[in-house]
């Protein structure tokens, strides 16, 4: 089964990152980051700026978790979570250091990573799923998907071409679970077909 590992419902707001000191800033002044490139399923561009992570909320409320979210739906995860990662579904993802990661206004020590996830693949099986199209044909959104079954094999994770949803295998999503790591209101794991339904939590 494909999940789709997304920032919870409810999710605490002030525990959302953004590339700036200026709250919900998706840029990073005088840098070339683009946090749309995390969005892609492709490796980081090699000349791209690490964007400086800020929060709002106290950084000991921060070190509590394992799984953050930064703007657009990109995980942050602590060293912990980073280093399961890395053994588990290394070949998938790229675990990639913030030029700096402020919280209330004070460093954060403690290294954190951000998730990118470095391959794209063509899950949706379109002719099941129902989508909203624009007037060339083109797909605005799904009201309702269906994925094929083989689609993420041997992949762990991964970027969904058509919608750019931040997909993650059962497999590895209950690993997570059993695991024991940490997120404000869970991990953020949801069946992915159809209508959004939390998963595994």
């Amino acid at each position: 089964m494909i999940l789709s590992w997304k920032a919870p419902i409810y999710y605490n707001d002030k525990l959302t990152g953004s590339y700036d000191k200026e709250r919900g800033s998706y840029e990073t002044a005088g840098s070339n980051f683009d946090y749309l490139d995390l969005l892609q399923g492709a490796p980081f561009p090699s000349g791209m700026d690490k964007p400086p992570v800020h929060f709002v909320c106290p950084r000991e409320r921060l070190l509590k978790y394992d799984c953050l979210w930064l703007l657009g739906e990109v995980p942050l995860v602590s060293a912990r979570l980073a280093e399961f990662l890395a053994g588990a579904a290394g070949q998938d993802v790229e675990l990639l250091a913030p030029a700096c990661i402020m919280a209330g206004g004070e460093p954060v020590e403690q290294p954190f990573y951000i998730v990118n996830a470095a391959q794209q693949v063509q899950t949706v099986d379109l002719e099941r799923s129902i989508a909203e199209r624009d007037d060339k044909g083109n797909i605005i959104y799904f009201t309702s998907r269906f994925f094929r079954d083989d689609a993420m094999a041997p992949r762990q994770v991964a970027r969904d071409a058509q919608s750019g949803d931040l997909l993650i295998s059962s497999e590895l999503a209950g690993l997570m679970k059993a695991g024991r790591f940490k997120g404000d209101k869970k991990l953020g794991f949801y069946r992915a077909e159809g209508r959004w339904e939390e998963a595994l939590e």
